[in-house]
């Protein structure tokens, strides 16, 4: 008989989730776990794994037909390339929190538009920090400002439906630049990224880690960008060439920025980004909520029902092309 793996610590399955998940399984066996070792007792007969099963045992799973990952990004994909040509189905949880992704965006927007780090370094010093009504070009408003979303999937269609109250002007840009989104006033296809660079005072990229976006964000990039400029990276790290970032944002090209994402995690201590001037870096803990391991849950027992009643699956993953 096959089995489904929930690979979820019992403290996150509660009496309902539990029993959705033994419903839907219909004939199948079950096992919840989170060791290893009883997964090797049942390789051959695993066909489902939901949950946060460690990516580079897949390969030992020869019948597995489906695998819905927690989480949004792919990239454990180019550590394990031979994964991409097994014939599983991959999903993952890219509409279980772009919400939060983008709420949390908007408060590295908001922080760096209005000097917050500053403030709240002169606070820890316990200095009142003066900015005189005719010397206050740290300080921006959004209003009537143009932003650029790169990356026009469900984190920036989140963030678009966010920033539009401030009354902005937005302007995108994905593979399709034919395809409207309301809300967005013009969209560039991907070889004018640096044409609507020239446009905008904002940038914020959501773009994920392929082949194509790395170092897609390099000197050229910035310094084509409208100024005041600022620039956001909640997607990937690698998109973002990081010694042109700093030499932007040290030299006046950009006037500051914010990452949630660098091109090495957890960052080094000797990385320059550290001492950039008006950059603030969070620690890649834009998806990260306090309910989110239950809300993965509740994504993969939805799609496990669809699974098992044959209907499309939701947030389906093109392997090859890494989203």
């Amino acid at each position: 008989m096959s089995k489904i793996i929930m690979w979820i610590e019992d403290r996150f399955m509660d009496t309902q989730s539990h029993n959705k998940l033994m419903e839907s399984a219909g004939n199948n066996d079950v096992l919840i776990t989170t060791d290893i070792e009883k997964i090797h007792k049942h390789v051959n007969e695993i066909e489902i794994v939901l949950g946060d099963f460690p990516r580079e045992c897949l390969s030992m799973l020869p019948n597995l037909k489906w695998f819905q990952q927690f989480g949004t990004g792919v990239e454990w994909l180019f550590n394990h390339p031979e994964l991409k040509q097994q014939p599983f189905i991959l999903t993952n949880c890219s509409d279980g929190h772009h919400d939060v992704v983008a709420d949390h965006l908007m408060a590295m927007l908001l922080s760096i538009v209005r000097n917050i780090p500053s403030y709240v370094k002169s606070q820890s010093q316990s200095t009142w920090q003066h900015t005189s009504l005719t010397d206050c070009s740290s300080l921006f408003q959004l209003r009537g400002k143009t932003v650029l979303v790169i990356g026009l999937g469900s984190v920036g269609l989140a963030i678009i439906k966010r920033i539009k109250p401030f009354g902005v002007n937005i302007i995108g840009v994905r593979k399709n630049k034919n395809e409207a989104v309301e809300g967005v006033s013009k969209i560039y296809g991907v070889d004018e990224l640096h044409l609507a660079a020239q446009q905008a005072e904002i940038t914020v990229s959501t773009l994920p880690r392929t082949e194509q976006t790395t170092h897609i964000f390099g000197r050229d990039f910035f310094h084509s960008m409208k100024k005041p400029s600022f620039f956001f990276n909640i997607g990937r790290g690698n998109s973002v060439d990081e010694t042109s970032l700093v030499e932007a944002l040290n030299s006046g090209i950009l006037n500051g920025a914010a990452i949630d994402v660098t091109a090495e995690e957890p960052l080094n201590s000797t990385s320059l980004l550290w001492s950039a001037k008006n950059l603030l870096i969070t620690p890649h803990i834009g998806g990260t909520y306090d309910e989110v391991i239950h809300t993965w849950r509740n994504v993969a027992l939805d799609n496990l029902q669809l699974y098992m009643s044959g209907d499309t699956l939701r947030n389906l993953v093109n392997k090859n092309q890494g989203y």
